[in-house]
């Protein structure tokens, strides 16, 4: 499959979640509040064919507080990190053949006003029927942050889906208001475009490497006073190009990068971003395919991915992360291995996964009947 360079418009195509989470914030301990739930509609634009889920109204109770120090509801995601609950939010096949193009989202009180986006922690869309490049997992294929911008692909480059591959939306919510809200709803739009489309676009899948990943046990770790790295070493199952990284670090963080063992060669590089107090907003955005076609990736090579800390303080710091991630071109979808739903590393994604909650009781509405 051929690359062009029309990859000055890919900037929109990188989707990470940038949300900042302080590895400092988590209390010893806490109460954790009744999960809010509502109920969740899945249709189809009959006009577009962009898939809808909507959900509310929501009443969201406050964030916990310890002292002056606001909490999250806990989801045992680690010490150190901040503590969350997220939850299936619907379950669904996918309704027809597309390439999926981006996304859109909005928040309203229940008067119809757009609430902060901020009002969600974050959302992810994750596809079981399809695993990921680097971990015989399943594919999360957007993850959306308190900050993540309306994202929509250019027409030369598309996320293939299948009709009836089973996918998934997470939610978390971020309630930090200090008082409850009520009547809250979300209206989440998968943007997509026919898969007959002339020219094809180029199909891309999700990247992503995490430096401490470890099915069923959490992907945070600890870091020691003064500058530290730790490493990952991988190889992937089908040859393709890298078009783009960005990623997600905490405080501290100094940059993440990408190299070829055999040669040493730093194939991509990003660095945090930082407010005028030097906490970490974000992680940068490195484009590889605008002045070329981006680094080639070789089935069964050896890659290292590098996490790099400088910890300012004189303690250990726990609970910090560092996952790069982008989109990868493979040379031939064809090759990408099939999804293992036995396999132990699968399962313990699944098993240990957000709280699932029964698709019946939330009576979302067939898709294949909405679709016109």
């Amino acid at each position: 499959m051929g690359h062009s360079r029309p990859w000055k418009l890919f900037a929109v195509a990188i989707v990470v979640v940038t949300t900042r989470l302080s590895a400092q914030s988590m209390a010893a301990s806490m109460k954790m509040p009744p999960m809010p739930h509502a109920p969740v509609r899945v249709t189809v634009d009959s006009t577009t064919h962009h898939v809808i889920v909507t959900t509310g109204p929501w009443t969201l109770p406050p964030m916990l507080m310890d002292g002056d120090l606001p909490m999250m509801n806990m989801a045992g995601m680690g010490e150190g990190h901040e503590a969350h609950q997220e939850q299936l939010l619907v379950k669904f096949p996918w309704p027809h053949d597309a390439w999926l193009r981006g996304f859109k989202l909005t928040i309203t009180d229940k008067d119809g006003n757009v609430m902060p986006q901020r009002t969600m922690h974050h959302m992810e869309f994750v596809n079981f029927d399809r695993r990921q490049l680097v971990y015989p997992m399943a594919e999360r294929v957007l993850g959306i942050g308190e900050e993540t911008a309306a994202i929509k692909l250019p027409r030369t480059v598309g996320v293939p889906m299948d009709s009836g591959q089973e996918v998934g939306v997470f939610l978390m919510w971020n309630n930090d208001t200090g008082h409850e809200l009520d009547g809250i709803n979300l209206r989440f739009e998968l943007i997509t475009a026919p898969r007959n489309l002339t020219p094809r676009p180029v199909a891309v899948l999700p990247f992503k490497v995490d430096v401490n990943n470890h099915p069923g046990l959490p992907d945070s770790y600890e870091v020691p006073p003064g500058g530290s790295s730790k490493s990952y070493e991988f190889t992937v199952p089908v040859s393709g190009r890298l078009l783009g990284v960005g990623g997600h670090m905490h405080d501290n963080g100094v940059e993440m990068r990408l190299e070829d063992v055999r040669t040493g060669k730093v194939l991509a590089r990003v660095h945090t971003l930082h407010d005028s107090a030097g906490d970490v907003i974000g992680v940068s955005r490195q484009l590889l395919a605008i002045k070329g076609r981006g680094p080639h990736l070789r089935a069964g090579r050896l890659y290292r991915m590098v996490s790099v800390y400088e910890n300012k303080t004189s303690v250990p710091i726990m609970g910090v992360m560092g996952v790069l991630g982008g989109l990868f071109a493979p040379d031939d979808i064809r090759d990408w291995p099939k999804v293992d739903r036995t396999s132990k590393e699968y399962l313990l994604d699944i098993a240990t996964g957000p709280v699932l909650r029964q698709v019946d009781a939330l009576s979302p509405v067939n898709v294949f009947a909405a679709i016109k």
